[in-house]
């Protein structure tokens, strides 16, 4: 978990707020999009363009994957004003350009170059009248020091710079901005100032937007910082301002506002027995390596499981450019290619890939309170397993330990309603639980999920609740779990299961 300074700058004061943002690992199609509202002012001006200014976007999610880029950069700014955004996970120069007007471009760590053609591309699309938004700042991947975007931002004369803005930022009078809201952005550097339009200065009149015509187009680039990043999409930071400034960036290319944008899935589709992997041409050395890995984790997941995925479930493997975790949308899986310091380090791919798998195993009902913990601990016994139990006994330690200096007996933070628990909480208190059920039955999470496959099923019940789980959890070990779980102050109740269980 990182916690990112957000600030508010207004003309009277300097409000300071901290912000937690989570590498949320969350299935895309449980994810619900969170559409702002905005001043009144801001909505009679949106609601004069949004008859006369349609757009159609791609963003582009091929060089860094990531869950707010991957619609919610959209919910925010593009649909309230009538747009229509889709998303690029192939190779750049193989994406869908057709009937679009503009085109998103961001990349945080990443090791996904950016090719020649892909600046081709981008350079034909502005030629051609359309409208690039370049939303950067400068992360180099690990320790090197190159990033990857400023290949396309140098293209134009300028370069995101390793030097954090310096507050309060000073937007333009054009802008017409009364609060600017920014996390704590860099900067940037222009070759040849006299041919941009500069929109944002920090307080020592460093760049930090600025726009200038390509072509028939425009090109605008400005920090990262300026624009929301939570996945749940709860912070459409200066919303008024980025729909202003989309809407004029998009007038110089006609689209037919009937026809919808195309996204683009990766290129490369490769079926192997009843898994299909797909994956763009920057992570095609990636590929192999990582299908191995599955393929013989495997057979430990379904002994580790104790039952075969839910027919359906489980079917494609999808490449991301990230080390920031997966996720499962129950048919498919994505994984992100540099997670845990892979290929460097193999542990935290085999924990990822189990972790992941058990989400889209478990379906057609998600585990009510342990979700992301269960699945953790599934991708821990799963490294055991794979011949790394140094590291996975490391990383089940570390995950207890840390729950524990919350909640030292286990007995405090409520694992079904408690929405405070601290994030390691959630985590490490579903794996003591199991931890400690393995002493008296070691293959519990087996016997687990065979009694919930055998007991639970979906064509007479649409949900599967926490009582749920531990009236399955009781038929598991042979006893009745049910005091047990109260003295961990967890929030069940025997009464409110149809369930049967040992008494």
């Amino acid at each position: 978990m990182a916690s990112i300074l957000i600030q508010r700058i207004s003309s009277k004061n300097l409000e300071h707020r901290s912000i937690a943002v989570t590498n949320l690992r969350l299935p895309l199609i449980f994810v619900h999009l969170i559409l702002t509202s905005f001043t009144l002012a801001t909505h009679l001006v949106m609601s004069e363009t949004k008859s006369t200014t349609k757009i159609h976007s791609v963003t582009d999610i091929s060089h860094t994957f990531s869950f707010y880029f991957d619609g919610r950069f959209a919910s925010n700014y593009i649909q309230p004003i009538g747009g229509i955004d889709a998303r690029n996970w192939a190779t750049l120069h193989k994406c869908d350009l057709s009937n679009i007007n503009l085109l998103i471009l961001q990349t945080e760590s990443s090791a996904c170059p950016y090719l020649s053609q892909d600046i081709q591309v981008v350079r034909k699309f502005l030629d051609g009248g359309g409208g690039v938004l370049i939303l950067g700042d400068h992360s180099p991947f690990r320790k090197e020091n190159v990033y990857p975007l400023n290949e396309v931002a140098k293209s134009f004369g300028a370069k995101f710079i390793d030097h954090h803005a310096k507050q309060p930022l000073k937007p333009t009078q054009e802008l017409e901005i009364v609060d600017l809201e920014t996390y704590n952005g860099k900067i940037i550097d222009l070759e040849d100032e006299s041919i941009w339009k500069i929109l944002i200065r920090d307080a020592e009149s460093h760049i930090v937007m600025a726009q200038r015509p390509v072509g028939k187009g425009q090109v605008l680039l400005a920090s990262r910082a300026l624009a929301g990043r939570q996945p749940n999409a709860k912070d459409p930071i200066n919303s008024g301002m980025w729909q202003s400034l989309l809407v004029k960036l998009v007038s110089g290319k006609q689209i037919d506002p009937t026809r919808l944008p195309k996204g683009t899935m990766p290129e490369n589709i490769v079926n192997r027995n009843e898994l299909q992997i797909q994956y763009s041409d920057y992570l095609e050395p990636m590929s192999e390596t990582i299908f191995e890995i599955y393929r013989k984790s495997r057979p430990f997941l379904e002994q580790i499981i104790g039952v075969p995925p839910t027919r359906g479930m489980l079917k494609k493997l999808i490449l991301l450019p990230t080390g920031g975790g997966g996720f499962s949308s129950g048919v498919a899986i994505g994984i992100g290619v540099w997670w845990g310091n892979f290929p460097e380090q193999r542990y935290g791919m085999v924990e990822l890939l189990g972790h992941e798998a058990t989400h889209s195993w478990v379906l057609p009902f998600a585990e009510p309170m342990w979700n992301e913990g269960l699945a953790t601990y599934v991708g821990i016994l799963l490294g055991r397993e794979s011949g790394l139990g140094k590291e996975a006994d490391t990383k089940l330690e570390n995950w207890i330990s840390k729950a524990k200096r919350y909640d030292p007996q286990m007995k405090i933070f409520d694992l079904v309603n408690d929405k405070e628990a601290p994030h390691v909480v959630k985590m490490g208190k579903p794996m003591w639980i199991f931890e400690e059920l393995r002493k008296e039955e070691p293959q519990i999470i087996s016997r687990y999920f065979q009694a919930k496959r055998r007991m639970i099923d979906p064509d007479r019940q649409n949900s599967y609740t926490a009582d749920d789980s531990v009236a399955v959890l009781s038929n598991a070990v042979g006893r009745n779990l049910f005091d047990w779980f109260l003295k961990l102050n967890i929030d069940v109740d025997p009464s409110r299961t149809k369930i049967e269980f040992p008494q």
